[in-house]
Order: structure tokens, then C-alpha cells, then sequence
């Protein structure tokens, strides 16, 4: 038994020595990131789920090594619907939420013409509420990056059809909480994105 809880005792000191060889290395080689993130942490100048928003990004690019993979929502299209069926479906859905349809580019059907060669669907749906357009970028111009909202139809190399759009997440719990009026602004906006891209993969309006 005290072999058992001395071996124990060892493997605890030998964890924390890793740790905190791993917490000195990223505090010197990344620019303070430990004493930063514990600091936002301590003072709680983020937002409650942020921490909980980046542990999930971080499974994901440990999971799939695709930064991109971790940074958006993605949902199968169902085999009975056609690509028509999908399109048809989300501008119904947009049009009975409020939002506009800003535009559509069918980019597999332009490299196709360019290039004479067929090649796997890829469309991308773009739509904007303009008044919570400008509130968010009165908040942050740097929200302008994620305007307007983005929703890809798109085939996979295996043949399955997927829809994806950018994880609101980030933007919305990432960092500070956003004031009480845009964070209002920024969920209704999420959930109008959601309902289009889980209706349109059923072909459901």
C-alpha cells in the first residue's frame, strides 16, 4: 500500500512539473498568453462562455488538425432534396424572417464554364439585416469581417451535400460581453441563420 501511494505522490509531482514547464514555455514563447488568459479569467473581463467557445474549438482542431473546420457549424443535406429544393427553401425561410438575400455565387458552375470540366457543387447564399449590420459595426469595425452572414451548399468528395456557415459563437460570447442591445441583435440574427441552413438541408419551409 505505501508503495502504491508513494508512486502515486511521484506521478502528481511529475505531472505538475510538466505543467508548469509547459504553462513557463507558453508565457515566454507566446507573448505572456498564460498570465493573459488567467488574468481575463480572474477579473472575468470575458465572456462567461468564452472559455467554454475556445475548449471547443481547440477539441475540434486537435480533432480534425483544420483550423477551418473548427470555426464553423456544418449540417447534411438530406438525400430526397434536390440542390433546387435547398435554395428554394432557404430564401422562403429568409424572406418569412426579415432578412435580406444579398446575393448568391455559384461558384462550381463559373469554373466549370472557365474550365470545361465538371466540377463538384459549390454554391455560396449571402444575407444581411442591414440595421443589425451597422449596430454591430458601430460596436467593432472589425465586425465588418464577418458581413454579410454566409451559408455554403456544397458537395463533398464523397458525393454527400453539406451546408456550412461561420460558428456565431466566436463573435458573439469570444470575447467581452457584447451590451445588452447587440447581444440581443447577434442571437436573433444566430437563430435566423440556424433555422435557414436546418431548413434548407430538409428542403423544409
Amino acid at each position: 500500500m505505501n508503495a502504491i501511494l508513494a508512486l502515486i505522490k511521484w506521478l502528481l509531482i511529475l505531472i505538475g512539473a510538466i505543467s508548469a514547464y509547459y504553462l513557463v514555455l507558453f508565457q515566454f514563447n507566446y507573448e505572456g498568453l498564460t498570465s493573459k488568459v488567467f488574468k481575463e479569467i480572474w477579473y472575468q473581463e470575458l465572456d462567461e462562455k468564452a472559455v467554454s467557445v475556445y475548449a471547443k474549438m481547440a477539441n475540434t482542431l486537435l480533432d480534425t488538425k483544420d483550423i477551418t473546420m473548427a470555426t464553423i457549424v456544418r449540417v447534411p443535406v438530406a438525400e430526397d432534396v434536390s440542390n433546387e429544393d435547398v435554395e428554394e427553401a432557404m430564401e422562403s425561410i429568409a424572406n418569412n424572417e426579415g432578412i435580406r438575400s444579398v446575393g448568391k455565387l455559384p461558384l462550381s458552375e463559373m469554373v466549370e464554364l472557365q474550365t470545361g470540366q465538371p466540377q463538384r457543387f459549390l454554391k455560396i447564399f449571402q444575407y444581411c439585416s442591414p440595421r443589425t449590420a451597422m449596430t454591430m459595426v458601430d460596436h467593432s469595425d472589425a465586425f465588418s469581417a464577418y458581413l454579410p452572414c454566409r451559408i455554403a451548399l456544397i458537395e463533398d468528395k464523397t458525393g454527400q451535400r453539406w451546408l456550412y456557415t461561420l460558428n456565431m459563437d466566436m463573435m458573439i460570447y469570444g470575447g467581452s460581453p457584447l451590451p445588452p442591445d447587440l447581444h440581443e441583435k447577434a442571437l436573433e440574427v444566430k437563430r435566423i441563420i440556424t433555422a435557414i441552413q436546418d431548413g434548407g438541408a430538409e428542403g423544409d419551409f
